[in-house]
């Protein structure tokens, strides 16, 4: 998992004219910084891996997508002292989804696109109380109303995160702990596409990043 987090910053800012006269000059200064709360541990279960077992190429349609039945893993997040979060996802498959927007499985030997993903949370809790999802698209300028997630996206072009309102669009609530369920849904492209005359490997990798905020 990775940690996106900005360090302390400091701005030092002075104009001033050089004098020949004895008369007092003047000098602004600004000082700037944020100070960030203490580290979060993440945990995802079964290694961060979903696998989807072995699936047949004559159970796949021919013309259309096929679903696999969703995988889930456990997912916490703690935190040593109340912190504002957000999710957002990130494809390291080199583009290779099916689907625009969507999370790839990787290429066939022939270069083919495998088929597409998709990540979300649910039954997600903060602080031991229901969480209700939120959505930003514009690097958390705004906020989509809070609602029951199930699954709620983690999208590759946003943030996700979970407020204790219902309805509420200020953003994510401050938390120190986190849990819910990770659903993976994966969609094998139709079989008409694929060159399945040899054993196909699906290779999906996601970075889920946790943002502070």
């Amino acid at each position: 998992m990775k940690l996106t987090t900005t360090l302390m910053a400091l701005a030092i800012a002075s104009s001033a004219a050089i004098a020949p006269n004895a008369f007092a000059q003047s000098a602004d200064l600004s000082i700037t910084g944020k100070i960030l709360p203490g580290a979060c541990v993440i945990d995802l279960g079964n290694g961060g891996v979903a696998d989807f077992g072995d699936i047949r190429s004559n159970a796949l349609e021919t013309d259309t997508s096929t679903p696999l039945d969703a995988v889930e893993l456990t997912i916490s997040v703690t935190c040593d002292a109340e912190t504002l979060l957000a999710f957002e996802g990130f494809d390291n498959t080199d583009g290779s989804s099916y689907v625009a927007h969507r999370y790839g499985l990787g290429r066939t030997a022939e270069d083919e696109k495998i088929g597409s993903a998709t990540i979300g949370l649910k039954g997600v809790s903060i602080d031991s109380k229901p969480g209700f999802a939120t959505t930003s698209y514009d690097g958390g300028a705004t906020w989509s109303n809070g609602v029951a997630g199930n699954p709620a996206p983690i999208p590759t072009d946003g943030m996700v995160g979970f407020t204790e309102t219902q309805g509420d669009a200020d953003g994510p609530s401050g938390m120190k702990s986190l849990q819910g369920t990770l659903e993976v849904k994966a969609f094998i492209a139709p079989s008409a596409a694929l060159t399945l005359t040899s054993e196909v490997l699906i290779n999906g990798k996601a970075t889920i990043n946790v943002m502070y905020l």
